[in-house]
């Protein structure tokens, strides 16, 4: 009786030992990405055109205010000179009610620095006043001539000149200063937050600059785009991680940025035994490789997690901030925000993965596949016509609880607005809109977007509507017939490097010069760049004779993910799940790096954008060659993951 009690222990035992080992650990986690106030304004990604470019950068109407020739802000409040020479003081909290401080003076600019108002006279004398001594007056620092505008930082003073020159001022006891750090021509205004300074030109277009090293570059940052800002400004002033704007209307505005408010990093960790993988989408419009290799090495040091086994994709939202190089693009497109790159989308990729790790529980996974209408092939025509129209999901029930987290993806472009948003506004497109109906719809605490082979793929609809059908799929998919996911994880990443001829160097001398002759035209402003940054690399040696492929693949049980780097168009996805009939497999594109388009035979063929112009976009040394498609499959056959 004993040895069947025994018995019947160890049995119950291998039983909830085998169902352990069937079961997954599962964490996600959600980390906005939405733009902070120490940026003013930040280049929307995707679109080259309009080519003055669009920005976030949105008003606040703070009221009526009077006509006042300028203004500035010390500690808590502000100061200002009305049209007859009056200076005034405003409390932050009330624009209505302004108090005169000192009638008739000859101050026409000023600023606050150092707990003072520094301005200069018309006479061009900079006089400095107290507005906490009991009898303030004016009193004369210094001399200096010609200047047309007058900011200050925490440490220094900043005047532009008649003669274009911006200068540096250091405020001694009895004297200032000045030192010139670069060019500024026709400037009505300027601001600074110490780290970066502002300019309002005197065609109503606002540019800022790093302060670093004093080596001034400005770079547009907004205008009257008709739109999202339809003023005309006359100064602006930096308070408290915000530009104030005097505009031509009397009003006083505040600047924000124009978003959804809906801008996240969504991370999903998927554990069995030793073995762990994270799969995270972010809704950006692509990275650069050193940018997620950076985070993956960063992972690894802290966590242990290898860099093969994180995977990065990107929902390709051509209405997110820049987030990568676009070196032949115009000026506010070539580089990203440092300041939005490294504090806010780096932090929030780090901070989610660490967090749904953090978040594991015991899961059952299961996978299950439907189809969607929301893309058309943008391209491809007649017999060439093709669209991989699939929708994979993968579902992680909570066993602890009813809660579950949703993993889909499709390919499609999410390049159309909707009436209700506008070119000009922050917004994760149609994948936002989806998760936001799934989770509804199922209870879902999470659900996470990756995007698959979008390269040709546009959709039919603007982005609610495509959000909603893209849903709807989504539940279609979960109501019907699933597959468990059993099985071990492993997990590899792969480089495919493609050779490529690139051009010559008289061919690159030739396409220049023909381009030089009218940089009035957008496209050849674009080819005049790449042109000299292929020429730049015969100079240094450094033309690169192959571009890479990379392909990570994820295994978990019996579902396999493949992700592939760039743009990739929609018959690789179709190609590639051909080589796994008897399993399901689910392929992705945009993953660790989005550095051009990888284009099919017909693309390459009929040199159309895909295949041809977006290299010249994404400044690569040259396009792909007939038969990459090919290539790329046979070596994931041959690797076989």
């Amino acid at each position: 009786m004993r040895k069947i009690k025994i018995s019947a222990f160890l049995l119950g035992l291998s039983c909830i030992i085998i169902s352990c080992e069937s079961n997954y650990r599962v964490g996600t986690s959600t980390i906005s990405i939405e733009p902070t106030d120490e940026t003013i304004s930040l280049t929307l990604a995707g679109y080259a055109a309009p080519y003055p470019g669009r920005f976030s950068l949105t008003w606040d109407d703070m009221g009526l205010f009077g006509k006042m020739n300028s203004l500035a802000a010390v500690d808590e409040d502000f100061f200002a000179l009305n049209q007859e020479g009056d200076l005034l003081c405003i409390s932050n909290t009330d624009f209505s009610s302004p108090n005169v401080l000192e009638p008739s003076t000859s101050i026409k600019h000023i600023t606050g620095f150092n707990h003072l108002l520094y301005g200069i006279t018309n006479a061009g004398k900079i006089q400095v006043y107290n507005p906490q001594s009991t009898k303030p007056e004016w009193e004369t620092v210094c001399d200096v001539k010609s200047i047309t505008a007058l900011t200050s930082s925490d440490k220094y003073l900043y005047v532009t000149t008649t003669d274009g020159e911006l200068l540096s001022g250091t405020v001694l006891e009895d004297k200032i200063v000045w030192s010139s750090i670069g060019e500024a021509e026709n400037i009505l205004s300027i601001a600074c937050d110490g780290d970066r300074i502002y300019a309002l030109a005197n065609d109503y277009v606002l540019y800022q600059s790093e302060l670093k090293n004093n080596q001034i570059k400005w770079v547009r940052i907004g205008y009257n785009n008709g739109d999202s800002y339809t003023l005309e400004l006359r100064q602006i002033v930096h308070y408290k991680n915000k530009l104030f704007a005097l505009a031509n209307d009397n009003h006083i505005y505040r600047s924000k940025h124009n978003t959804e408010g809906k801008l996240s990093v969504r991370a999903m960790s998927i554990g069995k035994g030793k073995e762990t993988v994270i799969l995270v989408g972010v809704d950006v419009c692509g990275f650069d490789y050193s940018f997620t290799n950076n985070i993956k090495e960063e992972i690894y040091q802290r966590r242990g997690i290898p860099p093969e086994a994180i995977l990065i994709n990107t929902s390709h939202s051509h209405y997110t901030p820049v987030t990568q190089s676009w070196i032949t693009w115009e000026e506010q497109h070539q580089h990203p925000d440092t300041l939005f790159l490294t504090n806010v989308v780096r932090k929030g990729i780090i901070r989610a993965i660490e967090e749904s790790l953090d978040n594991m529980v015991a899961s059952d996974l299961s996978f299950a596949r439907d189809t969607t209408d929301i893309g058309r092939n943008r391209s491809l025509k007649e017999e060439f016509y093709i669209y991989d129209n699939s929708v994979d999901v993968l579902q992680a029930d909570v066993k602890e609880s009813l809660d579950k987290h949703i993993l889909f993806l499709t390919g499609c472009h999410p390049v159309y607005t909707d009436p209700d948003a506008g070119n000009y506004m922050i917004s994760p497109n149609y994948p936002g809109y989806a998760r936001e109906w799934i989770e509804e719809e199922t209870g879902s605490s999470n659900s996470l977007f990756l995007q698959a082979c979008a390269g040709d793929i546009n959709p039919k609809d603007p982005f609610k509507v495509s959000g909603k059908k893209l849903a709807e799929s989504v539940l279609r998919a979960l109501s019907g017939s699933s597959i468990p996911i059993k099985g071990d994880i492993s997990y590899y990443l792969d480089t495919i490097r493609i050779p490529i001829s690139p051009w010559a160097e008289p061919e690159i001398v030739s396409l220049k010069d023909s381009v030089e002759k009218n940089l009035e035209d957008a496209v050849n402003r674009r080819d005049y760049r790449w042109a000299n940054l292929m020429l730049n690399h015969y100079k240094n040696a450094s033309l690169p004779h192959e571009m890479p492929i990379y392909v990570q693949t994820i295994n978990i049980g019996n579902w396999k993910l493949i992700g592939l780097s760039r743009e990739v168009t929609t018959e690789f996805g179709l190609a590639i799940k051909m080589l796994y009939k008897n399993q399901p497999v689910s392929v992705i594109a945009y993953t660790n790096d989005v550095a051009s388009y990888l284009a099919t035979d017909p693309h390459i063929h009929a040199k159309d954008y895909e295949g041809y112009g977006s290299f010249f976009w994404y400044g690569q040394p040259a396009c792909f060659p007939l038969k990459t498609l090919d290539t790329v499959v046979n070596k994931i056959k041959e690797n076989n993951r």
